[in-house]
């Protein structure tokens, strides 16, 4: 009896895990120190961005690393001409950057 609860609790956490957002309309790529990195407006929140870092290429002789969040700030700037609203900046599980954007007018 105590299996099955445990199998039900599992299966409902689950069903119930957040999924990656899929990128969706325009879809800009930016390199940013040897990274590129995918930028495109949010479909789930209105007025949000998010930043993706493609980590397909396992180079050795790349630039050195530099904090993800500022390659983010960085990927923003480059695609879209706008600065990240780092008070609204958040980072999910699967390592996507979240933000609204501030740009000049």
């Amino acid at each position: 009896m105590r299996v099955t609860y445990i199998a039900a609790a599992l299966m409902l956490g689950c069903a119930t895990m957040a999924q990656a957002e899929e990128p969706r309309g325009e879809l800009k790529q930016v390199n940013i120190l040897g990274r590129d990195w995918l930028i495109w407006a949010s479909h789930r929140v209105p007025g949000e961005h998010v930043a993706r870092r493609q980590n397909v290429e396992l180079l050795p002789s790349r630039a050195p690393s530099l904090l993800t969040v500022r390659q983010a700030m960085r990927a923003y700037r480059g695609a879209t001409g706008c600065t990240a609203n780092y008070d609204t900046m958040y980072r999910t599980d699967n390592g996507d950057y979240h933000s609204t954007l501030i740009c000049p007018r």
